[in-house]
């Protein structure tokens, strides 16, 4: 565990740089509660804490992990990410979850697209009992705010793009010219893909480095690492009155605030809930109706790859993406999902998502020697899951994590409208490659994006939802959670921009109700 307190943003970065050894739990001795205690350091966490600091709040973060050296040798953090799973749709249980300092951002391509103003509105994966209790427009100016945090490049946007009032804060840093080059032989607009912009490193954007610093610049904020919270404590007004935590070394203290935010991600953060079973709070905090867990989705991606002869436009061997927003609703009428189609030209991987099987080690080493002969081509596309009350998060009955407490349980299974709108994007693809006289073609097997959604979503009533429009959880009146755990459908869209535009929404809520008075 480490306490990092911040003087200035440089001394905030030398705090994040430092190495990884055992502290102490003091922090959580404070005398006076803090204003927010935020649980989870990844990009929700980063962006509300950073914002919350701006404000003059006096903000504790706690985080379970530590910096990525140690998430790669310490066994006891790596531990802490395993899950059960069960489920028809393979989905893989390594590379999905992290503990560690910046969350899954560590990972992260830096994709920051937009929803587009129909997921927000009902359509046939909407629940009927529970729609977005939020618009677009409600999100659009913390949509602004979020791509100018993030220094999100890319070029003019196209009429299929989700609307906004001005271009992207930075033009785009590759020349995808000959994508959309092949486009414009299918009819389909292709565009860059919005990423994220990073300053302090080369090619990932990492909230750690980029959005924590000015967190840490706040004398008024404090980081603390290697804090596990097990579980939320509730008092009898149903207020959560304290969050344990529990060190590595054996400590167990509590952590106080007059407000509490889950940023947990997809799968924890309703595991913490599950968790903090009470007297008040029986089934777990905010599962009176039995809500928390239910409804998680994902993304699963169907994909292709083949060869095209060179060109001028394909003989530098780099990474370009680009993506069309043109076939986005194109199956809504049918009753399912959205899609979001990719192309990519990489000569090295052009597919990050893909599952690593060592038996195909030798065909992809032949085909990165037949680059040179012929250019590789990628065609892709991520689809929305329908939602299912009976694809949740809940508590495993067998194993338990090394505090003792139950781990994570993923229920997954497709629906017949996941297949259908796989084979429909299958379809779709097909075509697009037959078109462009795309040779050796070859369907890889379904990819996931890692996006863990919807388990912990938004609404208006308790009995179909587990937080409300400013994503408090409705039966705790100082508890929110913050995360795409919060949204009530998926799209098809990366969800990184989204869960910073809440985040900053929720700054905004949390700062007013602070100067209100309001809390405990």
């Amino acid at each position: 565990m480490k306490r990092h307190r911040g003087t200035g943003a440089e001394q905030g970065e030398s705090a994040l740089r430092s190495t990884d050894t055992d502290g102490s739990l003091a922090p959580l001795d404070a005398t006076e509660p803090y204003d927010v205690c935020i649980i989870g350091s990844g990009p929700a966490g980063s962006v509300l804490g950073s914002t919350l600091a701006g404000r003059g709040a006096r903000v504790l973060m706690l985080e379970s992990g530590r910096g990525l050296h140690a998430w790669l040798t310490d066994r006891r953090i790596r531990s802490l990410a395993r899950y059960d799973f069960t489920g028809d749709t393979d989905y893989p249980l390594s590379r999905t979850t992290s503990r560690l300092l910046g969350g899954n951002s560590n990972f992260w391509t830096g994709r920051c697209e937009r929803f587009h103003p129909s997921d927000f509105e009902p359509h046939a994966y909407t629940p009927a009992e529970n729609p977005w209790p939020i618009t677009y427009a409600d999100l659009d100016p913390y949509y602004d705010q979020a791509e100018q945090l993030f220094r999100v490049r890319g070029g003019p946007r196209s009429g299929f793009s989700p609307p906004r009032r001005g271009p992207l804060p930075l033009p785009p840093s590759a020349d995808i010219s000959f994508l959309k080059h092949l486009g414009a032989a299918l009819g389909v607009t292709f565009e860059e893909s919005a990423t994220a912009t990073p300053t302090k490193t080369l090619r990932i954007f990492k909230v750690q480095r980029e959005i924590l610093p000015a967190f840490l610049a706040s004398e008024r904020t404090t980081l603390v690492t290697g804090a596990n919270v097990t579980r939320l404590l509730a008092g009898p007004d149903r207020c959560i009155v304290g969050a344990e935590v529990k060190g590595f070394d054996g400590t167990t203290k509590v952590a106080r605030a007059r407000y509490f935010v889950v940023s947990c991600g997809g799968i924890e953060s309703p595991r913490l809930l599950l968790l903090s079973s009470s007297e008040q709070f029986p089934n777990g905090v905010g599962n009176t109706y039995d809500m928390v867990g239910r409804g998680f989705n994902e993304h699963p991606n169907v994909s292709f790859t083949g060869t095209i002869p060179h060109s001028w436009g394909t003989m530098v061997p780099t990474n370009k993406v680009a993506r069309t927003h043109q076939h986005y609703s194109a199956f809504r009428g049918e009753g399912l999902g959205s899609v979001f189609p990719v192309m990519r030209q990489a000569w090295v991987l052009p597919n990050h998502i893909a599952k690593f099987r060592l038996a195909n080690l030798p065909r992809n080493i032949l085909n990165g020697l037949g680059r040179v002969v012929r250019a590789p081509l990628f065609i892709g596309a991520g689809t929305e899951m329908s939602i299912s009350r009976a694809n949740r998060v809940t508590l495993s009955q067998t194993r338990t994590d090394l505090f003792g407490s139950p781990i994570a349980h993923l229920i997954m299974n497709y629906s017949e409208e996941d297949r259908q709108l796989l084979d429909r994007a299958r379809g779709l693809l097909r075509g697009w490659l037959s078109r462009l006289q795309v040779g050796s073609v070859r369907e890889l097997e379904v990819a996931w994006s890692r996006h863990h959604q919807g388990a912990c979503r938004m609404g208006r009533s308790p009995a179909t939802s587990v937080v409300d429009a400013n994503l408090k959880v409705h039966e705790a009146p100082n508890l929110y959670v913050c995360g795409s755990e919060v949204f009530v459908t998926g799209g098809a869209m990366q969800p990184s921009l989204t869960i910073a535009a809440l985040a900053l929404r929720l700054a905004d809520h949390l700062a007013d109700s602070l100067r209100a008075g309001r809390g405990r």
